[in-house]
């Protein structure tokens, strides 16, 4: 953002009135200021209402809101399962397993990155395009249809380290742990999907 008296002489209004007006939208988040680098626009989320109550994908949600959903990084990787996959999807040590971690978009901006553990034998012949969509939609086209999942749901910070995608630093994402089952109960995919708060805003609806 350019400086107050800038601001001042761009408007047309006296510093009492700006400074009243910039300190709404500061705390609506819409604006942020850093100590020694100025004022900046914050991206504005993107508000999924009832979003936590029913499930959708990653694409779906974006999808939801009139975004285009893409994939900006995408690697393929294939290893054994571990005790804690074991535990998860109901293998054995050892069983073959694919690994897909995405860097997802919602027009352009940094949505979500999801790291997603799949046993082998259910998805054998899918190619690295086939991974780089919506995984609920490639399940469909495999017969393999996703009808419920046990959730787990935390705030989280990730660093340049974790993403180095990300524009600052750091930052705060709601992290959704999950497994995916079919209706049999048998589980389909271990998940963790990372939703980035400066584009997701979820709310949903508690009655009593």
């Amino acid at each position: 953002m350019p400086t107050e008296p800038e601001l001042q002489e761009l408007l047309g209004v006296g510093r009492s009135t700006l400074r009243e007006a910039m300190a709404n939208l500061e705390s609506k988040g819409i604006l942020e200021r850093i100590q020694g680098k100025g004022t900046f626009i914050r991206q504005i989320p993107i508000l999924l209402e009832n979003g936590l109550d029913e499930l959708r994908s990653v694409s779906e949600h974006i999808r939801a809101v009139g975004a285009t959903p893409s994939t900006s990084r995408l690697e393929v990787s294939f290893g054994t399962a571990t005790e804690e996959i074991v535990g998860k999807l109901e293998l054995k040590i050892g069983d073959p397993i694919t690994k897909i971690e995405r860097v997802r978009r919602a027009d352009h901006e940094l949505a979500a990155y999801c790291i997603d553990i799949v046993p082998r034998k259910l998805l054998p012949d899918a190619t690295e395009e086939e991974f780089s969509g919506s995984l609920f939609e490639l399940f469909d086209a495999h017969r393999r249809i996703i009808s419920h999942a046990n959730s787990n749901l935390r705030p989280t910070v990730l660093t340049r380290r974790d993403l180095p995608e990300l524009k600052s630093e750091v930052g705060l994402f709601l992290l959704f742990d999950e497994v995916f089952y079919d209706k049999s109960g048998v589980p389909l995919c271990y998940s963790n999907d990372y939703y980035s708060a400066d584009i997701f805003d979820f709310r949903m609806v508690r009655r009593r």
